[in-house]
């Protein structure tokens, strides 16, 4: 039986991987960690692609196939779809979003969960609202919750996302994880290339991966530790692994 776990919490098919693939495929070589996917939308919004892998009916289904095919890829051991619609996720309300995220925190028992700063990174509405529903959650949870921390996936002000600068981004003092592992860049490559129907997206940020290629992809996710239960737990420096001060207590 797997010690550890991290639930990941976001929007849509491929949030996973721009926002946190190198950190996923990191816990997921850890045979004492399961890492766990809830998002909320099967991004039925988003473009199809050029020219054009599936009409816009057949959008979600084919989506949700590229989330799990990159799933697999990264090495998540489950993924959960909500089914809300892609691009109104802020119209569903508060305690319902929050009411999903309890019943997956109850059912994977998670140390950690990851989920965007408030601000989204690219500032989208839906990213957004799962980082408030998530927030709200783990505020609320019983004194006894498995949770004892909650980051915000984030980029620092002074760099790049990729190619981009990201609409949305933090001061790197505020920074305070950092998530390094280099050797996972054509891993998170092959996962990204798995988001078929969105490889305009993935080129613009991404240049070159598409057609093969990693060098464009970030060799870190950076987060900021917005809540812990952690009694005294301070942070030197950088933090490296999620689970630094949780090993001392279990």
């Amino acid at each position: 039986m797997k010690n550890n776990s991290i639930l990941f919490i976001y929007a849509h098919p491929d949030d996973e991987t721009f926002a946190s693939g190198i950190s996923i495929c990191k816990y997921s070589q850890d045979k004492n960690t399961s890492s766990h996917l809830l998002c909320a939308t099967r991004g039925q919004a988003g473009k199809a692609g050029n020219p054009p892998i599936c009409t816009p009916e057949e959008l979600p289904a084919v989506r949700e196939q590229e989330l799990r095919t990159a799933a697999s890829i990264l090495g998540l051991d489950t993924v959960e779809l909500l089914d809300y619609e892609d691009k109104y996720l802020g119209d569903v309300p508060l305690p319902e979003l929050v009411s999903h995220i309890h019943a997956a925190i109850e059912k994977w028992q998670p140390e950690v969960v990851v989920t965007f700063a408030p601000h989204g990174i690219s500032g989208h509405p839906d990213h957004r609202a799962i980082s408030a529903a998530t927030t709200q959650a783990v505020h609320s949870l019983p004194a006894n919750t498995s949770v004892r921390k909650l980051y915000y996936a984030t980029r620092a002000s002074n760099g790049t996302f990729g190619a981009v600068q990201p609409p949305f981004s933090d001061p790197i003092e505020s920074i305070t994880t950092v998530i390094h592992e280099p050797e996972y860049r054509p891993q998170v490559a092959e996962a990204l290339r798995a988001h078929k129907t969105q490889h305009l997206s993935v080129d613009r940020v991404f240049p070159g991966v598409p057609a093969g290629e990693f060098a464009t992809v970030p060799p870190l996710n950076q987060y900021i530790l917005a809540w812990t239960n952690l009694t005294d737990y301070v942070i030197n420096g950088k933090e490296d692994d999620f689970f630094s001060g949780i090993a001392n207590i279990q």
